[in-house]
């Protein structure tokens, strides 16, 4: 059931539109929908928006229900429990949109389905991760609660998600992730010939000494944003490098499929 705002009930495309709450028409202001449409209960976040089709493939029904910026959303069946996909775009800001948005429409679960890059060595480019928790350089979440704010999955959720993974036969691991929001110097990769990105280097080196098995760009502003808004959070990632070994998957959408297929199990137990 849909969360009640005043916006959403009759009358709502003559509500005046407020620059603190930009709702105009009914519509969320990202996402474009009515805060009257109906969605499924469980969501999953792909970062790119070409990812649905991945989900349409495995689908039993699937339809097209929003474009907007990075936003492509979509909603459909699998086996004959519902569910919902919306990418995310990259980084903290643009996830932070989609999270709060989402949630206002009456969403209870989101899982992220995306990609990392592994930190310890022995983590294979082309298997997967999922995040018991993640540190908070994501940026984002800072606006809602102080840094020692933990950012953790729902446990059930987690344990679901490493089930699919054994039922499928999929290697994965399971621990804390770190989310970093720069894709560039943040992660210790070069920015511009001459520049060494010190930063990232010396914050990657403490993560991986620390046991961090990876590093993403949106997953603690799910868990933390979400865990606020009274959301059950999870993610499942596909390794696409390794920076410990600096191996990179060059064509990571075969462990992207797997993903999909792993995530779309775990609606039997949400």
């Amino acid at each position: 059931m849909n969360r009640e705002f005043p916006e959403g009930r009759d009358g709502a495309e003559n509500q005046p539109v407020r620059a603190s709450d930009p709702v105009a028409g009914g519509k969320v202001p990202h996402l474009k929908l009515p805060l009257t449409e109906k969605l499924p209960e469980v969501f999953f976040l792909p970062g790119d928006a070409s990812r649905l089709r991945l989900f349409e493939e495995e689908a039993d029904s699937f339809e097209r229900i929003g474009d907007n910026r990075e936003y492509a959303l979509a909603k459909g069946s699998f086996r004959g429990k519902s569910f919902g996909v919306c990418s995310t775009g990259m980084g903290g800001g643009s996830a932070e949109i989609c999270i709060v948005e989402l949630a206002r429409l009456g969403v209870t679960t989101m899982i992220r389905t995306g990609g990392c890059g592994a930190l310890q060595p022995e983590i294979e480019s082309g298997s997967f991760i999922i995040n018991s928790g993640a540190v908070r350089w994501g940026g984002s979440s800072n606006f809602y609660v102080p840094p020692e704010f933990p950012a953790v999955a729902d446990p059930f959720l987690a344990v679901s998600l490493a089930q699919s993974c054994e039922k499928l036969g999929l290697k994965y691991s399971v621990g804390i992730g770190a989310t970093i929001n720069s894709y560039y110097e943040g992660q210790g990769r070069v920015s511009a010939p001459g520049r060494r990105p010190r930063w990232g280097e010396e914050q990657i080196a403490r993560l991986t000494e620390s046991g961090v098995l990876s590093i993403d760009m949106e997953t603690e502003t799910l868990f933390t944003i979400g865990y606020l808004l009274k959301v059950k959070t999870a993610n499942i990632l596909a390794v696409h490098g390794n920076r410990a070994t600096d191996h990179w998957l060059v064509d990571y959408e075969p462990a992207q499929r797997s993903l999909v297929k792993a995530a779309l199990e775990t609606l039997d137990a949400v």
